[in-house]
């Protein structure tokens, strides 16, 4: 392993940004995916993508509820080696699914990968089927939202009455992300 990724697998597994603990059972990830992904009615067909993984633990559970066969994640490390955890590097390419019923877009932060981060989420909307739900970041479903052709309504994480979401929002982030719902 060698330049770019080598800063990035030290930062996150050697250490520097304490992954391990970072994306846990804590991070909005899992969070919002225990609590209220049960609640959405997400289209029984099609392919659930989680791209930046982290070290899985969300990709485990999205497996749990809804098989091994439609799940697939999206990373530049797969520390633990989860069967269903692709390498892609997104600042050199977006996925080639279509026909998604469900989308996460959690690659690096807002603060360093919010050209990505848009770019995912101009082609998730031509991917992610109608009915399907794209979770993203609160401030680029707004931003999108001036743009003509797309054709959304966002739900916000509050508006579900789930006490064990809110324990430690500043830990988890959940204030920074909404759901979106394609129509």
């Amino acid at each position: 392993m060698s330049g770019r990724y080598k800063k990035v697998w030290s930062d996150y597994f050697e250490g520097g940004i304490a992954m391990w603990s970072y994306f846990g059972y804590n991070y909005h990830s899992y969070l919002i995916i225990k609590h209220i992904l049960s609640q959405l009615d997400v289209p029984k067909n099609g392919k659930v993508i989680q791209i930046g993984t982290g070290i899985g633990i969300a990709v485990e559970m999205l497996c749990h509820l809804y098989g091994y066969n439609r799940v697939v994640g999206y990373d530049i490390f797969n520390p633990l080696s989860h069967p269903n955890i692709k390498f892609l590097d997104t600042n050199v390419s977006t996925p080639k699914d279509k026909d998604i019923a469900f989308l996460e877009i959690d690659v690096s932060s807002m603060s360093d990968a919010a050209d990505s981060r848009r770019k995912l989420l101009a082609w998730a909307m031509y991917n992610v089927k109608k009915g399907g739900y794209i979770l993203t970041n609160r401030k680029l479903a707004f931003e999108l939202r001036e743009s003509p052709g797309y054709n959304f309504d966002i739900i916000d994480l509050y508006s579900f009455d789930v006490p064990e979401l809110w324990k430690n929002v500043h830990e988890s982030r959940l204030n920074t992300k909404v759901l979106l719902r394609i129509r």
